[in-house]
């Protein structure tokens, strides 16, 4: 998993690529803590994203814990493929909103 974060007033814009997996959740804490911090909305977005196990789908429910009890809104952008379809089955377009 690679990731960048970018600010712009109180919105953060995040990507994350390649795989999201068991092996990432160690590194996931440093994303989540740059990707809520200061922003009322965070954008993820996630094209560059070519896979996702469950591990990473539980990191996915982490991000909606922490940012619902924060108040922050979670857009997800760009999911694709078997991203999309993992996601969508598991009914994660349910706590965010996706675009």
């Amino acid at each position: 998993m690679q990731f960048t974060t970018r600010r712009d007033g109180n919105k953060v814009e995040t990507a994350i690529s390649g795989r999201l997996t068991f092996a990432d959740a160690a590194q996931f804490p440093k994303f989540l803590d740059q990707a809520v911090k200061g922003g009322a909305v965070c954008e993820i977005d996630l094209g560059g994203l070519t896979f996702i196990d469950s591990t990473g789908m539980s990191l996915f429910v982490h991000v909606y814990d922490i940012t619902q009890a924060a108040g922050i809104k979670v857009v997800v952008r760009n999911a694709r493929g078997p991203v999309s379809e993992t996601l969508r089955r598991a009914s994660f377009d349910t706590l965010f909103e996706f675009k």
